[in-house]
């Protein structure tokens, strides 16, 4: 699977959780569940990985603005529970547009690369596709954190396994 394919699943997955997530109370959203200096609760998670997308893409591998400027209320948050969910997924949204906007240079430049300069403890240097795995990829574990958190609330998660998206193809006729 390739990078665009592999972000189309997750903007796919993302509708799905994003539906979910709107039919529950801000109550559930927002229950500290997580015992974290940054994460305690499922939109904090959420505006987390709108975030990092946001960071990595713009700030780090395209060295632009990032969206969250558009975002004012939500800059410099440690925590994002009494946000309301619209506002969250407003951001994501816009982050999702950018980075589609983005995506197919960044991809086609997989070997570019990078310095990431906050990489502790001294400039690291890594591929750009490797960096945009890793964007991916992060929000494949979270989305798993959240669909546990829903699960401890008795709260049924969509079915967000890469499986579920797939097309499925014809049976060769080979095959008994």
């Amino acid at each position: 699977m390739n990078l665009p394919d592999l972000y189309d699943y997750l903007m796919r997955a993302r509708r799905d959780l994003w539906q979910t997530l709107e039919a529950q109370p801000d109550e559930v959203l927002a229950k500290p569940l997580l015992d974290g200096d940054r994460l305690r609760c499922i939109k904090d998670l959420v505006f987390h990985m709108a975030e990092v997308e946001d960071g990595w893409i713009h700030f780090d591998l395209l060295n632009i603005q990032p969206v969250q400027d558009a975002f004012p209320d939500l800059q410099g948050r440690q925590f994002v529970d009494d946000v309301p969910l619209g506002r969250l997924l407003d951001y994501w949204r816009a982050v999702e547009q950018d980075t589609l906007r983005h995506l197919p240079a960044l991809a086609g430049d997989a070997q570019r690369v990078v310095v990431v300069e906050d990489w502790p403890p001294e400039h690291q240097h890594f591929r750009q596709g490797d960096l945009l795995w890793h964007v991916l990829l992060h929000e494949v574990r979270h989305t798993a954190q959240i669909a546990a958190l829903l699960r401890v609330q008795g709260i049924k998660p969509p079915q967000l396994d890469l499986l579920f998206y797939l097309t499925s193809v014809p049976r060769p006729p080979e095959l008994p």
